[in-house]
């Protein structure tokens, strides 16, 4: 062969090298994007997805090659949702609650069965991260790790790990004796009922490695332990760890956001707050809130609740509204362990709705706040350089928020992991 052919063909296999290695792996074209950003929707965009993370959003023709190319035709693309609280190792859908696991055998057996479809079935409905808090340790490690293994098809876990809690009885253990209360207690909780012991129990967890610290601010407290709640933000922050309080009495969030909380994942409660002297300062500061109504709704609707427990939900309710209208951030939360994949989003925006939430600000919680709440900086919004986490929706869910079921694509970590289109 001459020297000039030589040449010729080493120049076209190097050009067909450099386009394979520069080809985007994935392009979602002709799609109407929703970047979490908070910004107007990006019609007729495509979304470019390579080494896992966004590339770009780009409008016009397609300017490169891709491995892979998805005609959204029309559909809506947006960030994966976040639900930033639902417990899995517990279950109180199935009511009366029970407990999955009260020993090492059955908690196996429940994150290799029962978890493992759970967790499957909510990233096929479009959630691509959750929140765990309060969970068995070291089980719930063991599920991260399946999880990121992929081992477990399911969404990214952020785990918190034991609560941080006064000594003394604990729902999460209630109906249980001997052996199993014993079992439940050793792997929930941990104590906290001096200073000294609080920043111990942080130490641990940060040996742990858990991505956020959950504290109970109600049960077993008499008096508000506030000493110890300060201990625990301090060890916290000095680790980047963000502290979200599990439970609180409305009178005392003044304290503990003075003592430096970040987050609420549940409303706090036991006090209507009638004119906001103690809640409006928590939406001053556009603090993060769950809005975790549906797990009483729920109740109340079959009929399990006590008097007291609709009274709870009517102070809920009341101090919900006091926190939002002063400017407090909602965030998208199920809460309800065991509860059903299919029925998550359609329960969370039926609640939000209810508490006269528009659209935007739903997918928001769902996305860009869902991450701020967990200290995460690379999730929640489809920027350059972000993690490729992202769903897509059949219809326009700033006009629809039903459109949220409709998931008829999930892309996580860069690749398809749900693909309903062919269907």
């Amino acid at each position: 062969m001459n020297t000039k052919k030589m040449a010729f063909k080493t120049l076209l296999l190097s050009a067909f090298i450099s386009t394979q290695a520069y080809a985007a792996d994935i392009i979602i074209k002709n799609a109407n994007v929703f970047d979490g950003t908070g910004s107007d929707l990006i019609k007729n965009a495509n979304v470019i997805i390579e080494n896992g993370k966004i590339k770009a959003i780009e409008t016009g023709k397609i300017k490169e090659k891709a491995n892979q190319i998805i005609d959204a035709k029309g559909k809506t693309v947006m960030p994966g949702i976040i639900n930033s609280h639902l417990h899995l190792f517990w279950n109180m859908y199935d009511l009366p609650p029970k407990m999955p696991a009260t020993n090492d055998d059955e908690a196996k057996q429940f994150i290799n069965g029962e978890l493992k479809e759970r967790l499957h079935d909510h990233l096929a409905h479009g959630i691509t991260s959750i929140l765990s808090p309060i969970d068995f340790w070291p089980y719930i490690d063991e599920v991260k790790k399946k999880v990121e293994a992929g081992e477990i098809s399911g969404p990214r876990v952020f785990m918190a790990g034991p609560v941080l809690i006064q000594a003394g009885d604990y729902y999460a253990c209630a109906g249980l004796s001997g052996a199993e209360l014993k079992w439940c207690d050793e792997h929930v909780r941990l104590p906290i009922d001096t200073p000294k012991q609080a920043k111990a129990s942080v130490q641990k967890l940060v040996g742990y490695k858990t991505d956020v610290i959950v504290y109970d601010g109600v049960t077993n407290q008499k008096e508000f332990n506030l000493p110890s709640l300060k201990a625990i933000v301090d060890e916290a922050h000095k680790n980047n760890l963000k502290v979200l309080v599990h439970n609180a009495d409305a009178k005392n969030v003044p304290a503990m956001i003075e003592a430096g909380v970040d987050v609420f994942i549940h409303p706090p409660a036991i006090t209507k707050d009638t004119d906001g002297r103690y809640l409006k300062v928590l939406g001053e500061k556009k603090m993060p809130l769950a809005i975790t109504l549906g797990f009483m709704e729920r109740y109340i609707g079959l009929g399990f609740a006590s008097e007291k427990d609709k009274n709870d939900y009517d102070i809920m309710q009341n101090n919900i509204q006091v926190m939002l209208k002063a400017g407090a951030t909602p965030l998208f939360t199920s809460d309800v362990p065991g509860i059903p994949a299919k029925e998550v989003i359609p329960m969370v925006t039926g609640v939000m709705k209810g508490q006269g939430i528009d659209n935007k600000t739903i997918l928001l919680s769902a996305t860009r706040e869902g991450a701020k709440a967990l200290g995460v900086t690379n999730l929640g919004t489809l920027e350059q350089g972000k993690i490729a986490d992202l769903i897509l929706v059949d219809g326009d869910p700033l006009k629809d928020i039903k459109a949220l079921e409709r998931v008829q694509l999930v892309v996580k970590d860069g690749a398809v992991v749900v693909n309903h289109l062919k269907k």
